[in-house]
């Protein structure tokens, strides 16, 4: 896909693909995929209204998130493994696509998956849910207002500013479009007009990752889209996102996902 370089880091550059509230129960356990197509590419809001005491919770490669009652949750796209439920609870969701690269590095820059909610929270959420599937210029203003004020408490803390992202922008777009391929840190450094070890002190400063963990990331998450989306082997996904060994490939993934890329395959297309 070939980004916008003006857009990069636009924050609310962002489509709604769904918006619902619910009451669910044990059929949250059949995974992230459902007959709403909850495709795994998008960025995905939570609010749990009820508080019975029931336990949700949606498990992460890098760890667990117990889904309570009066906070907002955000999850950047592929960071969502499978959700669990023991009872029932009632939500609102809303799953939306961006192009900004601020939304798909939150997770790096903050951390922060989840904020209280406050008195308009619930008609926020009202506001997206009527108004998504309207594509006249006042209902997608309402919108786009709405989702502005949901996420942006969930930026409040980032000492991250735009100038200093800004920086890594030549990098960052580089690396959307070449993490198939071998790269090294000289050659990323290069694009900043900085020495090897600077930049690489710097982007982990700034992102909270090393540039290595930043583009393993990026394979990751193209490969669970194939693994989905595509017939192709494991080898083919392997040598797509620019493992050159299956062997290793195999590893890596299972040590992120927890399971095979096969086990994941065949059980999140059981569960579709």
């Amino acid at each position: 896909m070939q980004l916008n370089e003006s857009r990069l880091f636009d924050y609310d550059d962002f489509t709604v693909s769904f918006a619902k509230r619910q009451d669910v129960g044990p059929e949250w356990n059949l995974g992230t995929w459902d007959s709403n197509h909850h495709e795994i590419d998008c960025h995905r809001l939570y609010f749990r209204t009820d508080s019975d005491g029931g336990v949700a919770k949606l498990h992460l490669a890098e760890g667990s998130i117990e889904l309570v009652a009066g906070r907002v949750y955000f999850m950047p796209a592929y960071s969502i493994l499978r959700s669990e439920i023991d009872t029932h609870m009632n939500k609102n969701y809303i799953h939306f696509r961006s192009h900004s690269l601020y939304l798909s590095l939150h997770r790096f820059l903050s951390g922060r998956y989840s904020v209280p909610s406050g008195e308009h929270t619930q008609a926020l959420f009202d506001t997206v849910i009527e108004n998504y599937t309207d594509h006249s210029i006042n209902a997608q203003m309402k919108v786009r207002g709405a989702m502005n004020l949901l996420l942006a408490d969930f930026f409040s803390e980032l000492a991250t500013n735009r100038q200093q992202l800004a920086r890594f922008e030549p990098v960052l777009l580089y690396i959307e479009e070449h993490y198939r391929e071998p790269l090294m840190l000289s050659q990323l450094a290069t694009l900043m007009g900085v020495s090897t070890t600077y930049f690489s002190n710097s982007f982990k400063e700034v992102f909270r990752i090393s540039p290595k963990q930043y583009i393993l990331n990026k394979r990751l998450a193209r490969s669970r889209q194939l693994l989905l989306e595509t017939d192709l082997s494991i080898r083919e996904i392997a040598w797509e996102v620019g493992f050159e060994n299956e062997n290793y490939f195999s590893e890596f993934f299972s040590s992120k996902i927890g399971q095979s890329a096969l086990k994941y395959r065949q059980g999140m297309s059981l569960k579709r």
